[in-house]
């Protein structure tokens, strides 16, 4: 069972590992503001985070047993497993966080350029007194 647990703690960082790679690519078109590019990547690692979340249910049943056997067995090997797993969500939940702030700043930037438009729109009104003449409504015969 020792070596099953490593097995699954090295395929959970095999996993981190992947996500970490996309997670790169995601600050890339967060970056670039290319949002097609960026729901590929929220796609892929949603796949990636169902399969890491069932790996997760696997580990804990199979520690809970080890715990059980009292096994140490490959401590030393898991314990360095562990840490690079940790590494590697450390630097993911670090980048999601700045995407996350560069998209709300970019969500705000928009806002407020939306409102910039409609107060220059209802002082357009304002000014020429809501008689402008709008599309499809402009004669040009002579």
């Amino acid at each position: 069972m020792p070596d099953l647990i490593a097995d699954l703690w090295s395929e959970k960082h095999r996993i981190l590992a992947d996500i970490w790679d996309l997670t790169q690519h995601q600050y890339a078109y967060v970056e670039d503001n290319q949002i097609d590019g960026l729901l590929d990547i929220l796609a892929r690692k949603q796949t990636l985070l169902v399969r890491l979340q069932h790996l997760d249910d696997q580990l804990k049943y199979y520690e809970n047993q080890k715990a059980l056997d009292g096994d140490a067995h490959s401590a030393s090997e898991i314990a360095e497993i562990l840490r690079g797993c940790r590494e590697l969500l450390e630097k993911i939940v670090r980048v999601e966080q700045e995407c996350q702030i560069r998209l709300e700043n970019r969500r705000d930037a928009i806002a407020r350029e939306l409102s910039q438009l409609h107060e220059m729109s209802r002082a357009r009104v304002a000014y020429t007194g809501g008689n402008s003449i709008t599309g499809g409504q402009l004669d040009l015969t002579l």
